[in-house]
């Protein structure tokens, strides 16, 4: 399977990206020798393989998580300008 010019160009406008010829150019040599190397997977034998799970819950060797009260959050919240009561408003960054 190999994507069209036009294909990886729509695929850059949904990311918000600008790409000239050039760059355009080398983006699809880029995915398409990917999606060609991905293809080698397609020829490998796995009706004997098990499927790879995490079903069962795993013991985590990290530290332990512990709620910590974040100290002088009323001077934080009194500093900034993007705040509604005790939350910060985040602006909107996509159209609907």
């Amino acid at each position: 399977m190999n994507l069209t010019s036009e294909e990886v160009n729509e695929i850059a406008l949904e990311s918000r990206l600008l790409l000239n010829e050039e760059e355009l150019a080398g983006a699809v040599r880029y995915i398409n020798n990917f999606l060609d190397a991905l293809q080698c997977f397609k020829e490998l034998d796995l009706k004997d393989v098990e499927p790879f799970s995490f079903a069962e819950a795993i013991e985590c060797p990290l530290r332990e998580d512990k709620v910590i009260p974040f100290p002088d959050t009323e001077t934080i919240l009194h500093e900034s300008e993007h705040v509604d009561g005790s939350y910060f408003k985040v602006p909107r960054i996509m159209e609907e």
